[in-house]
Formats: C-alpha cells, sequence, structure tokens
C-alpha cells in the first residue's frame, strides 16, 4: 500500500498542540511509563512495546508501527505524529453554541545510539495571521534501559510533577504547574523502576513563548508503589518570576481494585504565592480525583471531580468541575474521545456555570 507522506507531513505542520501518555495504565499493567514510551515520563513517541500494547488495547487491532508498517526505519530512528481534532457544544452560561476545531498536529522523531538519544516534536504555531515552525519539546537524553533504571536529558519539556493527565483542562495542570504550552528549558534527571519513580528538575521559562505559567525554578516528584495495587507520591515545586514567588506542595494517590476493573487517582496541591509588588501572600488549594473504569480492552470510561481555590482567605472564589470522559480504541492509530464537562464557580453560591460536550478524532501516525 502506498502511503500519501508529503501531505500528511504538510497537514501536521499547519498546527500544534499536545500530546500525552495515559498514566491509568501504569498500575493495571505493572509497568513504568518508560516501558511504553521513548520519553522516560510518558507521551509522544511509543516505543516496541508501547506499539504492541496499542494493537492490543484496541478493537480492531491494526499494523501499530509508523505509517502502518508502509516501510520499516532504521534500528535507530523512530517516528511519529498526533493529529487531534474535535467538534461538539459548549456553554459559557449564555446559551449553547457549537464550535468544532483543531487540537494537535505534531511530528515526534528520536534518534538513539547506545543509550545516547536526541528527541524532538515539531508542528507550527499561530502568529499574527500566519504561521510560524514550532518546538513544543527538544532535548537530549541518556537512558540506561527501556523502561526501568536510571535517566538524564537536557533540553525544552515539562518539568515533571503530579499525575501527568492527558487532559490539560484539569485543574491540577491548570493550575497546579503544567498547564498547556508551560515546557520550559531545563536539566532532568530520574530512576524509574518496578516499584519507584523519582524526578527532579531545575528549569528557566522560555523568553520566546507566552505561557500563563511563567518562571524559574525546580520540581521534585517520587513516586512510591505497593505491589501492583497502590501507589503514593510527594510533589514539590518552586518557582519565581518578575512578579511572585510560588511553593507547591502536593501528594497523589492510585489505588487500582482489579475485580472491579476500577482504578482510582487523586492529586492535591497546596499552593503559597507570594507576590513581589504591594499584594498580600495568597494561599491556593487545587485537587482532582479520578476514577477510571475499564470495560473492556480499548475501552475505560473516567470520571472526576476537580476543585480550585484562588484564595483561600477569599470567599467565592473557588471553582469546582465535574467530568466525564469515555475513550474508545477503535484501532491501533485511531482513538475516539467523548468529553463532556460542567464547571461552576462558586458552588451554592449563585455563581456561573459553564460546561462543553466534544467528540475528539485521535490519528496517530
Amino acid at each position: 500500500m502506498r502511503i500519501p507522506v508529503l501531505p500528511i507531513v504538510l497537514t501536521l505542520a499547519a498546527l500544534c498542540g499536545v500530546a500525552s501518555a495515559y498514566p491509568q495504565y501504569q498500575l493495571t499493567k505493572e509497568q513504568t511509563c518508560g516501558a511504553c514510551h521513548i520519553s522516560p515520563v510518558g507521551g509522544g513517541l511509543l516505543n516496541d512495546n508501547g506499539e504492541l500494547t496499542a494493537e492490543d488495547e484496541t478493537q480492531w487491532g491494526g499494523n501499530p508501527a509508523f505509517l502502518h508498517g508502509a516501510f520499516e526505519l532504521p534500528d535507530f530512528l523512530s517516528l511519529g505524529g498526533d493529529l487531534r481534532v474535535a467538534g461538539g457544544a459548549h456553554s459559557r452560561g449564555d446559551g449553547v453554541a457549537g464550535s468544532a476545531f483543531p487540537m494537535q498536529a505534531e511530528l515526534h522523531a528520536h534518534a538513539e545510539r547506545d543509550g545516547f538519544g536526541l528527541y524532538a516534536i515539531g508542528g507550527a504555531t499561530i502568529e499574527g495571521e500566519s504561521l510560524a515552525p514550532f518546538s513544543r519539546e527538544h532535548y537530549i537524553m541518556y537512558k540506561q534501559g527501556d523502561g526501568e533504571g536510571l535517566y538524564a536529558r537536557a533540553g525544552r519539556f515539562m518539568p515533571v510533577a503530579g499525575l501527568r493527565q492527558p487532559e490539560h483542562v484539569l485543574y491540577t495542570r491548570r493550575y497546579g504547574g503544567t498547564p498547556l504550552f508551560a515546557e520550559a528549558y531545563g536539566t532532568n534527571f530520574g530512576w524509574l523502576s518496578a516499584d519507584l519513580d523519582a524526578h527532579a528538575t531545575v528549569f528557566i521559562a522560555d523568553p520566546l513563548v507566552d505561557s500563563i505559567e511563567k518562571g524559574d525554578g525546580g520540581a521534585l516528584y517520587v513516586e512510591k508503589r505497593f505491589g501492583s495495587t497502590k501507589a503514593v507520591g510527594l510533589i514539590d515545586r518552586f518557582t519565581t518570576s518578575p512578579t511572585d514567588t510560588r511553593f507547591h506542595g502536593g501528594l497523589t494517590g492510585k489505588l487500582w481494585l482489579a475485580d472491579q476493573k476500577l482504578l482510582l487517582a487523586t492529586e492535591g496541591q497546596v499552593i503559597r504565592q507570594n507576590f513581589k509588588l504591594a499584594a498580600p501572600t495568597r494561599v491556593q488549594l487545587v485537587g482532582q480525583l479520578m476514577a477510571t473504569y475499564f470495560a473492556r480492552p480499548g475501552l475505560f470510561i473516567d470520571v472526576g471531580l476537580g476543585h480550585f481555590d484562588e484564595d483561600l482567605a477569599v470567599a467565592k472564589l473557588d471553582r469546582d468541575a465535574f467530568d466525564v470522559n469515555v475513550h474508545f480504541f477503535a484501532h491501533s492509530h485511531v482513538e475516539l474521545v467523548l468529553m463532556t464537562r460542567l464547571q461552576m464557580i462558586a458552588f451554592g453560591a449563585g455563581g456561573d456555570t459553564s460546561g462543553y460536550a466534544l467528540l475528539q478524532v485521535h490519528y496517530r501516525i
């Protein structure tokens, strides 16, 4: 079968978004994120084991290799990409409106020799009325092995902390230090094993990219697993910018109930924000509870509850979100996601309500 490679590449170069791993598989498959992904913290390109998992965890299987196995790549090279679009309805509290939009279009490349590799994710970003090339992640990396052992990397990537849920709208990502396009330049060292993950990152903000997460600092995340059913993690993060200094402290937890096919995951952070101007110090609270039901291979359902307090000393600044997402892996390269959300500000005090229901189509190159 002949694959039109050039049109695919040009289409992917038109937009830029985000792709992440599913941490739901960490306990349920009894493996680290690096066991399926080339990145030691998950997301992006799949390795050989990840491709086999992608084939097994689908309704109709299919060749999981790059471009459906149209040609064989050299052993040192891995290529891939992600294309996502979504459409549906949304409401900001003033009526329901339809919407359809692209979410992601990126190409991924990784070249490795004797444990040393170069990883890059490229697409484009909109500047004014035109498109400009943009690389969300690019770094050099050393890994002792696939899935376990020591790793180190330097370049542009997302600082490692928390559960690393793929949905960037979750409060623990949006307000917990890892919002959309918050990648920074830094160095990252870590250790992966069957019962322990440890990640330490030192970073500086990218001065060329306008992100809601600004500042230089460091992050530490350590997760201890107890067998194949429980895990507890510790979050520690510090960021300083010309306007403020923030200290994040938090915990994560996971519980796998195999008989019920149910995974419970939670993350909570307390954030102390010290302003460098005349504004007073404030304390924020952000948390997420997520229950995932694995109905069958290739189909799981997430039900989540998120909470964010912008300032614990000020009333009616809190917000809550209820999410239900249905993930269906139809083919080793095709995923469908039904995403729904209801968000409430100052719940119980007459605050605004908003929400959406969207169908996302994800194609992995």
